[in-house]
This record gives C-alpha cells, structure tokens and sequence, in this order.
C-alpha cells in the first residue's frame, strides 16, 4: 500500500504519512446508501440523507448506463414525458424533468454567489424519493436487497 505525506510535511520523517488505498465505488455506493437508510430510519438529518442517497443514485445509475441498462432517473423521465404529451401534448425535455428530479440534492450540494441562501422543499418526501431511486439503481444492478432497503420498502408500503 502506497503512502502520502500530508500537505505541509516537507518530506520531513517526523510528519505522519497516510496510506493510499483503492476502493470500489460500487461499494462505497451502497455505504453511502446504508448510512441515508440508517438516518432514514431514526428520522435524523434528511439532508444527509437525500446527499447520501443523491450520491449513492448517481453512482448506481452510471454503473447501469455503462452496462447498457436504464437507470431510475432514465425511465422515470421516459414516462413523465410521455404522460405530459399525451395528457397535455407538450413537450417536455430530458434536461428539465432531470432538473426537477435532482434539484433538492443539487440546491444541497452546490451554491453559488447570486442563487438564494434559503431552499423550499420538503426534506422528508425528498430524502425518501431519492432513497427510492438508489434502491431500484441498486436493485437494477444486483437483483439484491439488503436487510436496510427491505425494512425501507416494507416501512413504505405500511404508511
């Protein structure tokens, strides 16, 4: 396992060098996807949760896109355009029912000078949809569930 020295060692032996390690983003996905469930499910910090879960999703869903498969978000688009032209014969694009779907995980991930420093949306129905979303990446991917997405699921389908 290879080392690094931490920014501002100099080289010098005295300072602590960390080990630089290799990790599967897949696992490190369904970490992330845990630990939202975990808070989840105690009714804590649903921000977390929906970046947890947002990261977790993105991860899942480009994994699926490189195997040639759909994600979550890319059949969810599917339909909601095809429901707004037949219901509404308007056209709806891929990069607006995207925005709309990814923005309370964007409004918490990015900011910049100019965009409002106060978001409106309801944590809890966020955290639980992008959770929804990592789920069926994960599903899609593995045919697999974990103890934590099951509770999830059934915990769903009781409310």
């Amino acid at each position: 396992m290879a080392a690094r020295r931490l920014p501002g060692s100099l080289g010098s032996p005295r300072h602590a060098t960390v080990p630089i390690r290799a990790y599967c983003l897949e696992e490190l996905a369904l970490h992330q996807l845990e630990t939202a469930l975990r808070l989840y499910s105690v009714g804590d910090d649903f921000a977390s949760v929906i970046t947890l879960a947002g990261a977790a999703d993105e991860i899942f869903g480009k994994l699926l896109r490189a195997s040639g498969r759909e994600s979550s978000l890319d059949e969810m688009t599917k339909a909601v355009i095809a429901i707004q032209e037949r219901l509404f014969g308007e056209a709806t694009s891929a990069r607006e029912v995207a925005w709309r779907a990814n923005h309370a995980r964007n409004s918490l991930k990015h900011w910049e000078v100019g965009d409002p420093e106060i978001v409106k949306f309801d944590l809890a129905e966020e955290a639980r949809d992008m959770l929804n979303r990592a789920i069926d990446n994960h599903w899609t991917l593995k045919e697999s569930l974990t103890p934590a997405m099951e509770e999830f699921q059934r915990a769903q389908r009781a409310a």
